[in-house]
């Protein structure tokens, strides 16, 4: 589901109707709240939308504990008041923060990051609603990867709006070693969330090219789509969300 509406959102040519649309599809499947938030690799600049507008009123954006405490690896996290007691290193006005987050709805959530600490921008995704921890997880878990696909998807896309620097490649996995060299370069730039044509663009072939690279990297991967790409780029393939208790 999620995949079929980031290909419709992805065609959106105004950053709010985009965020418009990712918060409805979230809060199809159970999320009423979600925060995107960038900053600089000096932690200025901050760049956010947010279903809470008032959140940061008390504390600046740059200093949610989200880029302080998730973003130094892409493992998507459980996050919040329901969660805070897993994180020892929150600060006094950190917890402000993620107290008041959680009477505004957002008692617990899914870190999504998106690109980590020390890149020119990092920052990412967090995605909740007003769950106790044991039914989140129960309820959520099983999604955090098709989550994490829309979220790259949708990151791509508000970068590209926004203008803001685009977000780099990680290193290819040691499976993509299997791959020719246009097999490994097309399968990577869509599991980083680009889309058919954008891939196209980059590497300067037809989308129906792209299509039939795609096939046949997957096909030597042993997986059947991007989202499982994604996991292998990522690392996080077979590996569920971390609950740190």
């Amino acid at each position: 589901m999620l995949f079929d509406v980031a290909v419709r959102l992805e065609k959106l040519q105004e950053v709010g109707a985009l965020w418009d649309g990712i918060v409805e599809a979230l809060r199809q499947i159970g999320f009423t709240h979600a925060i995107h938030i960038s900053v600089g690799a000096d932690f200025k600049d901050a760049q956010f939308l947010s279903t809470i507008p008032d959140l940061y009123d008390d504390l600046p954006p740059e200093d949610d504990p989200f880029l302080h405490h998730s973003c130094n690896s892409y493992e998507v996290l459980t996050i919040g008041q329901a969660f805070v007691h897993l994180y020892p290193d929150v600060t006094p006005s950190e917890h402000s923060l993620i107290a008041r987050a959680g009477r505004e709805g957002l008692y617990a959530a899914f870190a999504v990051p998106m690109r980590l600490k020390g890149s020119e921008r990092f920052g990412g995704f967090i995605i909740g609603n007003g769950m106790e921890a044991d039914e989140f997880k129960r309820t959520f878990n099983d999604i955090a990867e098709d989550l994490r696909l829309f979220c790259l998807l949708m990151h791509r896309r508000i970068e590209d709006l926004t203008g803001t620097t685009p977000l780099p490649l990680p290193e290819a996995p040691e499976t993509f070693a299997k791959l020719s060299p246009r097999e490994a370069e097309v399968v990577n730039l869509l599991a980083h969330g680009y889309s058919r044509q954008q891939t196209a663009h980059r590497c300067d072939l037809s989308i129906h090219t792209v299509s039939d690279y795609a096939k046949s990297g997957y096909r030597k991967l042993g997986i059947r789509n991007r989202a499982q790409a994604a996991a292998l780029v990522h690392g996080t393939a077979g590996k569920p969300v971390p609950n740190k208790d």
